[in-house]
C-alpha cells in the first residue's frame, strides 16, 4: 500500500478531414491507497475499488498489486453491441462539453480531433496538461 504504479493514456488522436495522426502518449503515476483514502475520479490514487475502471483506457506496468482486467471495452465494442450509434453525442458530465461517436470507433471533439478513447478525448476536452 502506498507505493505507486505507473499507467500509460494513449491520448493519439487524428484530425477530422486531414488524416494526420498526432502520437501522443502519456505516463501517469498513481499512488496505491485503501479505497477509503481514494478520490476514485482523479488520476492521483487507485485502489481495489476503482482499479478496473482505470484499466479502461490505461495500461498500467508491472508490478500492478491488482487484478487485470481481462477485456478492454473500446468505443467500437459499445457500437458492435448497439449501445451507441456513429453520430451519439456524448456530454462530458456536468460540462456541456460534447464529443461525437464516429464510424471509426473514435470520439470527436468539437475542434475535429478524433480520439481513440474516451479518457483521452476528456483530457482534451478540459484542456488538462496540455
Amino acid at each position: 500500500m502506498y507505493e505507486t504504479v505507473t499507467a500509460r493514456l494513449d491520448e493519439s488522436y487524428t484530425m477530422l478531414g486531414t488524416a494526420q495522426r498526432v502520437t501522443r502518449i502519456r505516463a501517469h503515476r498513481f499512488m496505491v491507497v485503501p479505497p477509503d483514502e481514494c478520490a476514485h475520479v482523479t488520476s492521483g490514487t487507485i485502489c481495489t475499488e476503482c482499479a478496473e475502471g482505470w484499466q479502461v483506457d490505461y495500461e498500467f506496468d508491472d508490478p500492478f498489486p491488482f487484478a487485470r482486467t481481462p477485456h478492454r471495452w473500446t468505443v467500437r465494442d459499445l457500437i458492435n453491441g448497439g449501445q451507441l450509434r456513429v453520430g451519439d453525442a456524448l456530454t462530458l458530465g456536468g460540462t456541456g462539453i460534447s464529443a461525437v461517436v464516429t464510424a471509426t470507433g473514435g470520439l470527436m471533439l468539437p475542434d475535429g480531433r478524433v480520439f481513440d478513447t474516451p479518457s483521452a478525448a476528456a483530457i482534451a476536452a478540459l484542456d488538462r496538461d496540455r
